[in-house]
């Protein structure tokens, strides 16, 4: 490994430790660094909100909060403060494990100063939604002490199906610019394919990916009136249009299966359960040391157990994501036939992405939301193994 300086958009400098070239371009080098970065992600929020819970670290945020005589903006400042100094802390890392990983594997296109303000943006509209459900479960706390863990799972059930509908028209044209295919036979082409179906949806659009990394992509987004599909510039320039249909009819295929609202009902269920769980930990917790369950003192050890809950469900949650996956794969299967053109996509997007063809079993059953390359390969030459391995 060597340093190298960068010249970008003739302004800006910086510093990025390079890998060789074999490295540079290794799916498992990438999965690896990314995996050893989401742990060490999640061990600095636990080491954070263990000594937030169990010292007096917390005193400087509830002096702070103090400012306020109103109980809800106490609890906003005191949650904001902490996330803020949280983020302070751990910028380096993110630096480091985003904006430099990133560049060592050749995959972004930002400068530090576009990946700073999209960061800083994100944060901004995480922010907004953030305040809406914190003063919302803080509220429940209050005022239903023994029945707020059930009462906010129904609201963010409703807040999810709201947030899907607002996402595509709202939210993504913060982060990216949509437009409609501008090649004429593919965009008849993937309406003809949508048609089929009966499906009404505002559109099939392309959004610039490529201004920040050469990954690919392609999402059903939004409900109802909202649902569109979208592909990214980078996938629109690397595949065929026979391997962009099967794209999307893998998208048509989430859409048929109703899986957008059943991914969300699903997460209800595990909120519902894991709310429950958390209330009967955090009851015994304040009843221990006798004090008051909306107390600010008390709140950073529920977010300490969310953050352990969250790590333990994610196995759960990847393996639902990876059974609709692999539907939506069989589905574009079976309406297309398009077999051959569905694996080359699947290695397209392996190149792409930096993607292990096939990873270790356990890693995949843990951290993969999709299945891998290999095994979409494979459903599609059930019968055939040459064929899959090629």
């Amino acid at each position: 490994m060597h340093g190298r300086i960068i010249l970008r958009d003739g302004r800006f400098f910086w510093f990025v430790p390079s890998l060789s070239l074999d490295e540079s371009q290794s799916p498992d080098a990438y999965l690896r660094t990314k995996i050893i970065s989401s742990l060490v992600s999640l061990l600095l929020t636990l080491a954070y909100l263990i000594l937030l819970s169990f010292t007096n670290l917390r005193m400087p945020f509830m002096h702070l909060s103090s400012v306020s005589r109103n109980i809800y903006v106490q609890f906003l400042l005191f949650v904001f403060a902490i996330e803020i100094v949280f983020s302070l802390i751990r910028f380096p890392y993110d630096y480091y494990s985003d904006f430099l990983t990133e560049h060592r594997f050749k995959l972004s296109n930002q400068t530090f100063l576009k990946w700073l303000f999209r960061k800083l943006k994100g944060a901004l509209v995480g922010s907004i939604i953030g305040i809406i459900l914190l003063l919302a479960f803080y509220f429940l706390l209050i005022n239903f002490p023994r029945m707020w863990w059930l009462l906010f799972a129904a609201f963010f059930f409703l807040f999810q199906i709201f947030a899907a509908q607002l996402f595509p028209s709202i939210i993504l044209p913060m982060f990216y610019k949509l437009t409609p295919i501008s090649n004429e036979v593919l965009r008849e082409r993937l309406n003809a394919l949508i048609g089929r179906f009966g499906y009404k949806m505002s559109g099939v659009f392309s959004f610039d990916l490529s201004r920040e990394t050469r990954k690919a992509n392609a999402a059903l987004t939004g409900l109802g009136r909202t649902r569109k599909i979208i592909i990214s510039d980078t996938l629109l320039g690397n595949f065929s249009d026979d391997e962009i249909e099967v794209v999307l009819a893998h998208e048509l295929g989430h859409l048929v299966k109703h899986h957008m609202i059943k991914g969300i009902t699903v997460s209800a269920i595990a909120s519902l359960i894991g709310f429950y769980i958390m209330a009967q930990i955090y009851s015994a917790y304040v009843a221990m040391l006798n004090v008051s369950a909306y107390g600010l003192a008390e709140i950073p050890f529920l977010g300490l157990m969310m953050t352990i809950f969250g790590f333990l469900a994610m196995p759960l949650g990847n393996f639902y994501s990876r059974r609709i996956e692999r539907e939506a794969d069989l589905f574009a299967l079976e309406r297309t036939g398009m077999r051959k053109e569905f694996a080359e996509s699947m290695r397209k997007l392996g190149k792409l992405n930096l993607t292990p063809e096939n990873p270790p079993a356990w890693i995949e059953k843990i951290f993969f939301s999709h299945p891998s390359i290999g095994a979409r390969i494979k459903a599609a030459f059930p019968d055939d193994s040459e064929k899959a391995g090629r």
